[in-house]
């Protein structure tokens, strides 16, 4: 059953095509195709096609605060190499650097079991006009390289949107 599952999801994956944009308050992205978003208590969790009752291989997590002292860039690498060290050699996957999206420059960093265990996280992080803003992207190990694409396109058509507060 694992195998069929499995075939039944890459297949479905495809490519690295886009269906829909993803659009909040706060920030706007190209959803990769077939993946949905909905809101979970605060934040907005999107997923790749699934079977029903079957565990998702991938998830993306939008989350957004209005932005405090302690959300700066700097902080956000700190907290990112606190994170990877607590979770012990082998854990850092890319170390946190800066990463210029679409004007905007973002903390990107990417933990092995920092979220879930034998899952890889792709963080990326920014403090913009009053809000600060967490993007990560997860996915089994088994499956990240295989899904990166589509993560790294659709984090490349990242906004921040500069009318939030309206």
């Amino acid at each position: 059953m694992r195998r069929i599952s499995t075939c039944v999801f890459l297949a479905m994956m495809g490519g690295a095509a886009f269906a829909d944009d993803f659009q909040s308050s706060y920030i706007k992205f190209s959803l990769p195709s077939g993946w949905t978003c909905n809101i979970e208590h605060t934040e907005f969790v999107c997923d790749p096609p699934h079977l029903v009752d079957q565990p998702r291989s991938a998830i993306m997590i939008l989350a957004a605060k209005i932005a405090g002292p302690d959300d700066t860039l700097t902080a956000y690498v700190e907290h990112l190499n606190a994170v990877a060290k607590a979770k012990g050699p082998g854990a850092m996957i890319q170390a946190p650097k800066y990463s210029l999206i679409n004007g905007v420059n973002w903390v990107d960093c990417t933990i092995e079991g920092s979220e879930v265990k034998n899952y890889k996280t792709r963080y990326l992080a920014v403090a913009k006009n009053g809000i600060a803003i967490l993007y990560t992207f997860s996915a089994h190990n088994d499956y990240f390289d295989k899904l990166a694409g589509s993560a790294v396109l659709a984090v490349n058509t990242l906004q921040t949107l500069d009318d939030w507060k309206k």
